[in-house]
């Protein structure tokens, strides 16, 4: 293992905590929860960048990469929905987290077909994460902070979803001209 793969290792061991002071609900423990979500979501650009600058970039890593990324947003979005059992929110929650799922099984396909994957990660991937680390960070402490907030929170989620959405699409067209 390489500096990069425990930076990525981090971000799957920091769900625990995160979980964990979710589930205290005060606005204290939700403030350290919201911290430790924005460090896990910080080593998702810092582990490829340490790959990158020591030349450390591999197939393993990328996977794992892949995967600390769907479990941090999958997992910290079931816990949140635990708290916030709405329509509002779980709408989008499950929208994001069919599209990881629905995104994680045509890798696989794509994999097992050709031996590799030979998609590569866009700018509306990229910033469909980017959405989801904001909105899910701003669910973390909206509790706290109104209904106002609560609002802005909730509407960031469906944004997220909405892009994640546009983002599966676009990964089914480039699936599509790979298969045919």
């Amino acid at each position: 293992m390489n500096i990069a793969t425990y930076i990525t290792s981090l971000r799957i061991f920091l769900i625990i905590p995160i979980a964990f002071f979710i589930n205290l609900e005060t606005i204290w423990f939700n403030f350290i929860a919201l911290i430790i979500f924005l460090l896990a979501a910080l080593t998702d650009y810092l582990d490829g960048y340490v790959a990158r600058k020591m030349k450390n970039e591999t197939p393993s890593g990328a996977l794992l990469d892949l995967l600390a990324d769907k479990l941090l947003v999958c997992l910290t979005l079931v816990i949140l929905l635990m708290f916030n059992n709405n329509l509002f929110f779980a709408i989008p929650a499950l929208m994001i987290i069919s599209r990881e799922l629905a995104i994680s099984s045509i890798r696989q396909f794509i994999v097992e077909k050709q031996g590799k994957n030979n998609m590569n990660v866009s700018l509306l991937g990229k910033s469909k994460t980017t959405l989801q680390f904001v909105s899910i960070s701003l669910i973390i402490i909206s509790p706290d902070l109104g209904q106002l907030f609560y609002i802005i929170s909730i509407s960031s989620l469906w944004l997220a979803s909405l892009v994640s959405l546009a983002s599966l699409i676009r990964y089914l067209f480039d699936w599509n001209k790979i298969v045919n």
